[in-house]
Parts: structure tokens; C-alpha cells; sequence
């Protein structure tokens, strides 16, 4: 097996068979690899003892770390399998892990690792998340279709969570206009059925759809990663928009975690307002009205374009050169 792909057998190791969590790991990516310049695969050859010394682990955290070794076969053979099926990994050192995502992470808890099948130059366009309620009523996905054709024929890249109802919008929304969209998961990679696998593949190959997942490969749907896939679908994007929201759940969740990230938020407004309560609580709690039905949909979308692009530059003036990863970033301190 080739150097670069026994690396990446141990980055799922430490990643998915640990048990240790994000920021655990990346406090040992940060010491082990960045401040003392070695591979993970030095890591997990190295004695316990090492590890304590270095990275200051706990006795418990020695011994998951030591119960982890024994399934590096099985890490090396998947690694294999993703290679042959074009699936591509992504760490937190890779120059091309969205900066923009690590940056909104706090703590050090950015996705360790990121699957993707696509071209990531996708994210370096200006990124607008849409987001929204899996039952959202037909008025709802209706905005959410007509705003994500409108903003992917103007070059912007649609970010959507890949569920029903406004997700499965906005992605049709993006296409309808041959425009560019990221999908980020709610499970494993691998998890895809092969009826969604055919319709994504070709739009895949021809650069226009971007895949992403944070879970392993093989993750099973569950409520939490849905939770959890949802602050990638907003830590991706420079803006975000909601169609429609409750006042609990994933999308509230998601919503409110973009206003912690300084996001900009725009919430489709109404003329009757107890028709979206999420919507307009949102709203009060710093998010900008977008009113909805409008027939000026140029004029209502063209401030939120020209924020996304001033965002997506001042980000790419910000970036460090390839090669000098901001530790300060990594950890969030």
C-alpha cells in the first residue's frame, strides 16, 4: 500500500475507532503532528509511554488508543475500497480542508476527517447553505426552489443536508439551473442507495455536484448525526438562508448555530408572521427578513450575494499559504 494511503488507514483509526472525541484528537493532531512534525503512523508505532510524555494523555485515553491498534487491518483494507471507488479522504492538515469550516468550529472540534467524492474547488465560489424544515409546506419549497435557482445561476454554490423537503429543494433548485451544489450527509458516504449513487454520479464527474460526509464510511443514519451534519452545512457557507423553521429541531438548531458562527442569516419572511413562528423568532433573534412572495427576486437576493462574495474574499485574503496551517486555527483558542 502506498505511503500516503497507510497514513490515511491511521487517521481513521485515531478518528473513528478510538473512541476519543473531536477535540481530544485534535489536541494530539496539534502537539503530535503540527508542533512536532510526525505522522500518525509514528504515533500508533510509538510506546504509550511517548504519548504520555508528549501529548499528556490520560491512563484512560492511553488505553483506548491502545485497544484501537488492533483494527488497523481492517482501517488499510477501507482505505483500499474508497480508493478504488473514487471516494477521497480529507484531514484537518490537508491544505485543501475548508478553512472556512475549520475557522467556525470551536474548541478544536472541526471534523477530523472529511469524505468527499467531487471537485472541492466547488467550495472556493461564493457558498450559500439553505436550510429548512423536512415537512416544510409547499409555500416554503417553493422559495427555496426559486432562490437556489436564482443564486446558483448566478455562480454561487448551494449548500444542502440531503433530506427531504428543503434540502431536496434546494438541490433541485441548484441543478434545475446546471449550477453548482455541495451535499453534505447525514451518514456515511458509503450509505448512499445506488438509485441516489446513479443520480448524483454524473453530475459528480461533469464538477457540478460536490459530496461530502464527516461520518465514517459506513455510518448508519441517526438523529444525532443529522444534528451534527447540520453545523457543516452551515460551517461551509459564507451565508445561510432558512426557509423554513420550528422553534426546536435541526433546523432551529442549525439556524441559531449560524448566528453563533457570525454567520449571516436571512429567514424567508411573510406578511402574516404566525404562519412561521420559527421563522420569525429567528428574526428576532438577529436574523435578516427576506420577504416572500416578491416578483423582484433580483433585487431581494442581490445584497445577500454581494455579502457571500465579500466574505468569500476576505476569507481567501485571510488563508495562509499551502503548507502553513494556523494552529491557532486548528485549536480555536
Amino acid at each position: 500500500m502506498e505511503q500516503n494511503l497507510q497514513e490515511q488507514a491511521y487517521w481513521l483509526l485515531l478518528t473513528y475507532e478510538s473512541g476519543l472525541t473531536p477535540r481530544i484528537i485534535n489536541e494530539i493532531i496539534s502537539t503530535w503532528c503540527l508542533q512536532l512534525n510526525h505522522t500518525l503512523q509514528e504515533f500508533f508505532m510509538a510506546d504509550p509511554q511517548i504519548w504520555i510524555d508528549t501529548c499528556h494523555l490520560s491512563a484512560s485515553i492511553i488505553q483506548k488508543l491502545d485497544d484501537a491498534r488492533s483494527k488497523l487491518v481492517g482501517q488499510a483494507f477501507l482505505v483500499e475500497q474508497l480508493n478504488h471507488e473514487s471516494i477521497h479522504l480529507l484531514t484537518l492538515l490537508d491544505d485543501k480542508y475548508p478553512d472556512l469550516l475549520k475557522s467556525t468550529f470551536k474548541e478544536g472540534s472541526a471534523p477530523p476527517v472529511l469524505f468527499y467524492a467531487g471537485d472541492l474547488q466547488i467550495l472556493e465560489r461564493k457558498t450559500i447553505a439553505i436550510i429548512g424544515s423536512r415537512k416544510a409546506g409547499e409555500e416554503s419549497l417553493a422559495f427555496t426552489r426559486a432562490v437556489s435557482t436564482y443564486l446558483a445561476e448566478q455562480g454561487a454554490n448551494i449548500i444542502s443536508g440531503n433530506a427531504r423537503g428543503v434540502d431536496r429543494s434546494a438541490y433541485e433548485g441548484a441543478i434545475s439551473a446546471v449550477g453548482y451544489t455541495t451535499v453534505v450527509l447525514p451518514h456515511g458516504i458509503r450509505k448512499l442507495s445506488q438509485v441516489q449513487w446513479r443520480a448524483l454520479l454524473k453530475r459528480i464527474e461533469t464538477g457540478k455536484v460536490l459530496l461530502l460526509s464527516q461520518f465514517h464510511p459506513d455510518a448508519q443514519w441517526v438523529v444525532s448525526r443529522a444534528m451534527e451534519r447540520n453545523k457543516v452545512v452551515t460551517g461551509l457557507a459564507q451565508v445561510v438562508i432558512v426557509a423554513e423553521s420550528d422553534t426546536e429541531g435541526g433546523t432551529w438548531a442549525g439556524a441559531l448555530g449560524a448566528l453563533r458562527q457570525n454567520k449571516p442569516l436571512y429567514v424567508r419572511d411573510t406578511a402574516s408572521s404566525s404562519t412561521l413562528p420559527g421563522n420569525m423568532a429567528l428574526i428576532e433573534r438577529g436574523g435578516l427578513p427576506l420577504l416572500w412572495p416578491t416578483e423582484q427576486l433580483v433585487h431581494t437576493l442581490s445584497p445577500l450575494l454581494q455579502k457571500s462574495d465579500e466574505l468569500r474574499k476576505e476569507k481567501n485574503e485571510e488563508s495562509p499559504r499551502p503548507g502553513q496551517l494556523s494552529l491557532f486555527a486548528l485549536t480555536g483558542e
